[in-house]
């Protein structure tokens, strides 16, 4: 069995395809044949170190989101048997392996059924991402009639929180650039904005919600733009969005919501079944193999990618 893995922080050059030892799963446990793992901007942060002051040091595997074949429950577990298909997760900050491996021992608490009708590829894709996006959505409080307004619409994450807001009954405006628009569009959002065209940080509308999903955009940008008592909602955030939050608890009505994505079953649930009923539209633009993450890593660190990628471990458990 292989899967990749890292001894020391760094760029994708310190990524290695390592022969790992193949051990029984654990008490709550289930050992799965990993059909296809998804990729996460989560990923290369860990790689490179930028929460190594509370994540699990290395040498530690990459990767956390898959979708695969049981192969033994543990100790413990009566939820799943040999040959179950599933979706799920590790633990990103305290697990020591990763998805992007043959075979993975995780935790049951963390999986979920994969239907028939959705495949190994779109079931991979919903656990990080899609988390991130119903608890930040959630956590913001979008309600039905509300104005909300999603930056890097067209990413991971972004067209995830499209898709969800529009499910709650929002009323999106999508930002995204280029072929990201065409990519967003199918999702329905009320309104698309080239950013490189219209700079939606002058815009002159006011939003319930404004959720910086692509990590990049700063709390006073987002803050002009919301209506009293608004909250602005940012994906991997960093210190200055806390020190943020913090003030303005005491000082004013809006809000700032740095979201820290937490594992949660109830509600990788949810997004397996919305999947399964077709109410959530697959947003995987690449499958690759297990010989180009290194690559993809590279390409999603400069920014290179809509939606979601994911790499097939297994093909033959992947065209099941």
């Amino acid at each position: 069995m292989h899967g990749w893995t890292y001894r020391r922080y760094g760029g994708p050059e310190v990524l290695e395809w390592t022969s790992l030892p193949e051990t029984p799963p654990g008490e709550g446990e289930i050992a799965v044949r990993v059909a296809c793992a998804a990729l996460n901007p989560l990923d290369w942060k860990l790689r490179e170190g930028h929460f190594r002051l509370f994540a699990r040091g290395v040498p530690r595997g990459m990767g956390y989101d898959y979708s695969g074949i049981v192969e033994a429950a543990g100790p413990g577990v009566t939820g799943f048997k040999a040959g179950d298909a599933v979706a799920g997760m590790l633990d990103p900050i305290r697990a020591a392996n990763g998805t992007l491996a043959e075979r993975i021992n995780a935790p049951a608490a963390l999986a979920a059924p994969k239907p028939a009708g959705v495949s190994f590829e779109d079931a991979a894709s919903l656990p990080g991402a899609g988390i991130m996006a119903v608890q930040s959505l959630t956590q913001a409080g979008v309600k039905p009639g509300q104005a909300v307004l999603i930056v890097g619409a067209a990413g991971g994450v972004g067209s995830f929180a499209v898709q969800l807001a529009k499910i709650a009954g929002a009323r999106v405006t999508a930002v995204a650039s280029g072929d990201g628009l065409d990519f967003v569009r199918p999702f329905a959002p009320e309104r698309l904005v080239d950013y490189k065209r219209e700079d939606w940080k002058a815009m002159d509308e006011r939003f319930d919600v404004v959720f910086d999903a692509s990590g990049s955009a700063t709390f006073p940008e987002c803050r002009r733009l919301l209506k009293a008592g608004g909250v602005s909602a940012h994906a991997l955030p960093g210190a200055k969005l806390f020190l943020w939050s913090l003030w303005l608890r005491a000082t004013a009505k809006e809000r700032c919501l740095p979201v820290q994505e937490r594992a949660d079953i109830a509600d990788l649930k949810r997004l397996v079944g919305l999947a399964a009923d077709g109410r959530l539209r697959s947003v995987v633009t690449r499958v690759g193999r297990p010989e180009e993450v290194p690559e993809i890593q590279r390409a999603m660190q400069a920014g290179r990618n809509r939606g979601k990628i994911v790499v097939r471990m297994s093909p033959d458990r992947a065209a099941a």
